[in-house]
């Protein structure tokens, strides 16, 4: 059925917009997207709708994609984790600071 590949076609529109937006919400609701939208092009597949070349090919991007989104959340994470490691450095100095200045 060329609908369920529509259907991975404008998911993975939605997932390249979200990345391209560092959009990490979208990009955690679209995840939960992907499996069933996969399952429906694989029984396409199945039932003679869908050529193997054509499901592996948007596999693969669909693989690809994931990959990005994985790679930038990581680099978001670790990102906010620096932000946060600095917070706390400048909070620990700050409070030597006043330990000392108060005595």
């Amino acid at each position: 059925m060329a609908n369920s590949l529509e259907q991975l076609d404008t998911l993975m529109d939605a997932i390249r917009h979200a990345l391209t937006q560092q959009d990490w919400e979208a990009i955690a609701k679209l995840d939960a997207e992907v499996r069933p939208v996969v399952d429906q092009v694989m029984a396409s597949h199945h039932d003679g709708d869908l050529s193997m070349e054509v499901v592996h090919e948007r596999l693969e991007q669909l693989q690809a994609l994931c990959d990005d989104a994985r790679a930038g959340a990581e680099t978001a994470r670790a990102e906010a984790k620096a932000g946060l490691d600095e917070m706390r450095q400048t909070r620990n100095a700050t409070r030597a600071y006043q330990d000392i200045s108060g005595r």
